[in-house]
């Protein structure tokens, strides 16, 4: 109780030494402090007198040492003729802000329906504000303040919005750049996409990104990447012509080596045939992944190197599910077949090009009978 009282006293401008402390005390044995307990053990009332107390801390160090001043200051350190040193009033506005995100990140979890949070939302939002303003070398207090929108949006909390909308960015960048956690935290976050309007000038950042994601080997190569790229055909009409038309460039244009095509067309294209087959035409997804098949057919007309393509991935998986026991299986691969008739290799002389197209005319019309019957549920699953 001692602790928790002597805590809530130096949560001012007045003690910042003191505040700086108690927040970054190291984590050891001889100091039973804890952030994360101490906020599961304030009463509801002293939990609210915090935050104000906290987000008046944050309010007064920022007017003090305002944001414009350390883009001057982040200006004068890229200037190569000039050593500047960033200066201890800097330091301290740096250090301030980590305890204050820090009490931030512990105050999340404790959040709930009895307590009146307006001003940890409040706190939270300057933060969120401040973040692209911080200097580049403040990684940790970037990535924690990251880690509040992240936790803010899984918590459901009141701006969540706002909030996951700036930690969706910050982890499509970093999921293009760096190692493959920050997919899953992605994919985590995904349903945040659709926080974002198509429409706006704001998004067009976050379109270009995600197309990016469609040339990323990491996306494609990671399960949880390719669950992204198939949410992603569910944000908006529009979007799903620039993903059909960069993938298309990829493929029908060869620009990318031979060993990321193929990881392209085999974890990601083949990828998509195998859940155009086996997905349930109830679920959301099966819609936007034929729609994206479909494209596919068509192009294979007009685009060279498509039908070769469609062919030889079709190979292992369609024929095989056109006499699946399952009947939503084989009406799903008689319509991929009848909508992409003829499947054929462009390689194949006259006599085997013939032999192919009769034995696909039989099946062809053997699998509209299928799908046709199974649509009408004449078949039974056995």
């Amino acid at each position: 109780i001692m602790k928790r009282e002597a805590f809530l006293k130096v949560v001012s401008k007045d003690s910042i030494e003191d505040f700086l402390r108690f927040t970054q005390i190291p984590k050891n044995t001889f100091d039973p402090f804890d952030l994360n307990e101490l906020l599961q053990e304030l009463p509801r009332k002293q939990k609210e007198v915090l935050w104000e107390r906290l987000t008046h801390l944050l309010t007064q160090i920022l007017m003090e040492n305002p944001v414009e001043k350390w883009q001057r200051t982040e200006d004068d350190e890229n200037n190569d003729d000039m050593e500047v040193e960033i200066t201890p009033e800097m330091k301290q506005t740096v250090a301030v802000i980590q305890g204050v995100t820090a009490v931030v990140i512990a105050s999340i979890p404790v959040v709930d329906e009895n307590v009146n949070y307006k001003a940890l939302l409040e706190c939270a939002f300057i933060l969120n504000g401040i973040l692209p303003a911080l200097p580049e070398a403040e990684t940790i207090l970037q990535d924690a303040i990251q880690r509040i929108c992240e936790l803010w949006w899984e918590k459901g909390l009141e701006g969540k919005e706002q909030l996951g909308k700036t930690a969706f960015i910050i982890l499509l960048r970093k999921s293009l750049n760096k190692a493959g956690a920050d997919i899953v935290r992605l994919w985590n976050l995904h349903q945040t996409l659709l926080c974002f309007d198509y429409d706006l000038e704001e998004s067009n950042v976050v379109k270009d990104l995600l197309l990016q994601c469609f040339m990323s080997i990491k996306h494609i190569k990671k399960e949880e990447g390719r669950r992204f790229l198939s949410f992603l055909f569910g944000w908006n009409v529009n979007f799903i012509k620039m993903i059909h038309g960069t993938l298309m460039f990829l493929v029908a244009w060869k620009k990318m080596s031979e060993e990321t095509l193929e990881i392209l067309e085999h974890n990601c294209i083949q990828d998509f045939m195998h859940h155009g087959i086996h997905l349930p035409r109830n679920s959301s997804v099966h819609s936007k992944v034929r729609e994206m098949l479909s494209y596919f057919h068509k192009q294979s007309k007009v685009r060279q190197g498509v039908e070769e393509m469609l062919y030889r991935l079709y190979q292992p998986i369609l024929w095989r599910a056109l006499k699946a026991r399952n009947s939503e299986v084989r009406s799903n691969a008689a319509f991929l077949f009848v909508d992409a008739f003829p499947i054929r290799d462009p390689h194949f002389n006259t006599e085997e090009m013939d032999n192919e197209i009769q034995k696909q005319f039989e099946e062809l019309f053997v699998s509209f009978n299928v799908f046709v019957k199974c649509s009408l549920g004449y078949f039974s699953p056995f």
